[in-house]
């Protein structure tokens, strides 16, 4: 399981480089998920190029694009992976578990904690692995009519929806422009072809 949850994170990071660094071909389908409502799954499928065990660092590569993942020791070793494995990710950003104003000066960024096991993502039709993550955003608006949050973090501008009846108040006392932390679950499911 430690080396399922090891290439989760990591190819979880990879999806979040490709965000950055190409317009990767990331296909959706929506789900219901219960306390969440419904969410998209996006599903990412890469294929290695190359390992670098002693560096810790994989290059993986979707439709002539290519990005590197660097692996953090904490997540196990590299030893089941190899040179043209195709990867499938597939990634539900979803429930928002906290809410907070940042700390003067703070710049957009993403914390990831190990991962969390929770109800958030229960009856889904796979088993993913579920992780918090605070994300340091810009605040756009809260639309108290559809729970969805707007706001413009480090990969663009990006919307969730709020479930929790305190969160939502919370967020109705931001203003435009106000740095916040957005602390939420997200889950992942790799297949390693």
């Amino acid at each position: 399981m430690s080396k399922h949850i090891s290439w989760i994170v990591a190819l979880s990071i990879a999806a979040a480089v490709a965000g950055c660094a190409t317009t990767p071909v990331v296909n959706t389908t929506t789900v219901i998920v219960a306390g969440v409502g419904p969410v998209e799954i996006e599903s990412l499928s890469v294929r290695v190029v190359s390992v670098d065990r002693p560096s810790r660092s994989v290059i993986v590569e979707q439709r002539g694009r290519r990005w590197l993942v660097d692996v953090p020791p904490l997540f196990g070793d590299l030893s089941n992976v190899r040179v043209g494995d195709t990867v499938e990710i597939r990634r539900i950003e979803g429930a928002v578990l906290e809410v907070r104003r940042s700390r003067r000066g703070a710049k957009p960024g993403i914390t990831y904690t190990e991962a969390v096991s929770g109800p958030q993502f229960q009856n889904l039709p796979d088993k993913y692995v579920v992780r918090a993550l605070t994300l340091t955003a810009r605040f756009e608006r809260f639309d108290p009519a559809t729970n969805v949050v707007s706001y413009v973090g480090p990969l663009g501008p990006r919307t969730l929806n709020v479930a929790d009846p305190a969160i939502r108040a919370e967020l109705q006392t931001m203003r435009r422009g106000d740095m916040v932390d957005l602390t939420f679950a997200e889950a992942f499911h790799i297949i390693l072809n």
